[in-house]
């Protein structure tokens, strides 16, 4: 288990490599172009895809795949202050979520008016990958915004507060079967993990609990289990939470 981390680090470190190659099919911006034109594209699959598995295995999304989330990692790991916070902030992702869907669904209705569009077609790659220079100021800007909010705000901030699909992930990973699980017999109460947690959940509340880390904002990274040295963190499935609590 404590090597998970490190194929973590791996897996986001390839697909922030691979990001300008594959930018229209990971970055969020262009949901709004997939709804927009009327048309089921990649970028909507994978991320709806992400939503429709978190009641399952959690923000895997956030904490695998997202190069968002790894910048913020990289630029969290020297911010020049330290954010309290410990729980998101609800109100601050309503908005934007609001403005987003609304917007991109109100120009779907405007093209369907003109005959621009009809019902929502599936054609996966209807976004190129030519990598022009629009979509590279919209790359660098989005590699930007994440650098600066991480580097004063740490702990991914813009992940927990002001991220859509964070958001909507979160919804269905309260109910995540795929969790961190501390055996509070070995947990010596250090609180690395907690220090070292990369999205600052206040572990501690629920090593004293029951050792089950429910919090939605997980993103199953393994960096808990890296840095446990009585080896007292695993991330596993547990199908039944009541069972798992009376057993122990």
């Amino acid at each position: 288990m404590k090597h998970l981390y490190s194929f973590n680090f791996l897996s986001r470190f390839i697909f922030l490599l691979l990001t300008p190659i594959f930018f229209q099919y990971f970055a969020l911006g262009f949901i709004w172009h997939s709804i927009y034109w009327g048309v089921i594209t990649f970028v909507l699959m994978i991320w709806a895809g992400f939503i429709i598995l978190s009641p399952l295995v959690g923000r895997i999304g956030c904490g695998w795949f997202c190069f968002m989330g790894t910048v913020s990692d990289f630029a969290g790991a020297h911010a020049f202050r330290t954010s309290k916070q410990k729980r998101p902030n609800v109100w601050l992702r309503l908005p934007p979520f609001i403005a987003f869907f609304a917007s991109a669904i109100a120009f779907y209705f405007l093209n369907k008016e003109q005959g621009i569009t009809h019902n929502f077609n599936l054609i996966p790659d209807f976004l190129p990958l030519d990598m022009n220079g629009h979509y590279r100021i919209v790359w660098i800007g989005d590699i930007s915004f994440a650098l600066v909010l991480s580097l004063f705000l740490n702990k991914r901030w813009g992940c927990k507060n002001i991220c859509m699909m964070g958001g909507m992930c979160a919804i269905g990973a309260k109910y995540s079967r795929l969790l961190t699980v501390v055996d509070t017999a070995k947990c010596n109460h250090c609180k690395k993990c907690e220090n070292e947690c990369l999205v600052g959940i206040p572990l501690t509340e629920y090593i004293n609990d029951n050792g089950l880390i429910t919090n939605s904002e997980c993103i199953l990274c393994g960096r808990c289990a890296k840095v446990c040295k009585p080896q007292a963190i695993r991330i596993k499935f547990v199908w039944n939470r009541k069972k798992y609590v009376q057993r122990r």
